[in-house]
């Protein structure tokens, strides 16, 4: 049931993340604390997850963002004087998020961690809010305009959605969008492309630095990959239907949809639900008995597996 749960998650996740540019794991990681739990009980100790879940989504974060740039780049909505410029710095930033978060593994730190996450989904929450109930649209100035503005200030949007990215295991679009249209003034639609674009230049790296760094102490990579198939092919396909609507609809219907959703993850992620261990196997009996076969189960994704 959980398989089937995580694929319909990825539809969701990929539909708005490829509609609002942001990736998808503001919907991803609330969805895993809430069907597999935010803790796991492992050998009687409870241990934090969301290292886990920020690897598995950061896999397709980059695998779901593809198939939304496609119509992106159709449409000429990528605006790409911001995003040569942007690109890198949040590839620099990126690497020094995945970093900063080896800081926060172990203990309470760890759910300090999932906790940071939910007080950052609240922050998106309020921005989408805001814009929601705006009596005016924010102005947003030609392509030529923006392209011509000094290259730092493409820097100042592009470094600080690397860092969030990479250390809240996010796509990073969350705080790229609204700083596009902050401080270079970029049409929304226009943002939510470039977003796009930047997102698939970096999250590849984000996330294999990430699962590296989960290796050596959890051996973890392999459930983070089962995850990210469980989710990863639902997600391309809502992506890509995303991408395209982002250039066919109005967006206020799907940012009410997209705040409540919101909500819910802030929700999840402040919620606590143990996970407990499979029941230990039963002694061997000292006695000779014949010996009997048996195929093995399928794992389940809340299973210690390379945990």
């Amino acid at each position: 049931m959980e398989y089937v749960l995580l694929a319909g998650v990825g539809v969701i996740a990929g539909l708005l993340g490829g509609l609002l540019g942001i990736g998808g794991s503001s919907v991803m990681l609330p969805a895993m604390v809430w069907i597999l739990g935010a803790v796991k009980m492992v050998n009687g100790e409870p241990v934090e997850q969301i290292h886990q879940y920020m690897a598995a989504a950061m896999i397709v974060n980059f695998l779901l963002i593809i198939p939304s740039v496609i119509p992106h780049v159709r449409n000429k909505a990528v605006w790409m004087g911001v995003w040569k410029f942007m690109a890198p710095a949040a590839l620099a930033g990126i690497l020094l998020g995945v970093a900063l978060g080896e800081q926060f593994k172990d203990g309470n730190r760890a759910t300090y961690l999932r906790w940071a996450v939910g007080v950052f989904f609240i922050y998106v929450v309020l921005n989408n809010v805001r814009r929601l109930l705006a009596a005016r649209k924010l102005a947003g100035l030609d392509r030529q305009a923006v392209e011509a503005m000094p290259a730092w200030r493409k820097v100042v949007v592009g470094f600080p959605m690397g860092i969030i990215a990479g250390l809240l295991g996010i796509g990073g679009g969350a705080l790229a969008v609204p700083g596009q249209q902050v401080v270079l003034k970029v049409p929304l639609r226009n943002a939510i492309a470039t977003s796009a674009a930047t997102i698939a230049t970096i999250s590849w790296v984000g996330a294999i630095a990430k699962n590296l760094s989960l290796a050596a102490p959890y051996g973890s990579i392999p459930r983070s990959v089962l995850l990210a198939g469980c989710l990863a092919p639902t997600a391309m396909i809502g992506s890509y239907i995303g991408g395209h609507l982002t250039h066919k609809l109005p967006l206020k219907v799907v940012r009410i949809v997209f705040i409540a959703l919101m909500c819910f993850a802030t929700y999840k992620m402040f919620t606590k639900r143990p996970k407990p261990a499979p029941p230990a196997s039963r002694p061997v009996a000292t006695r000779t008995a014949p010996a009997t076969s048996s195929a093995p189960s399928a794992p389940s994704l809340a299973s210690p597996v390379g945990g």
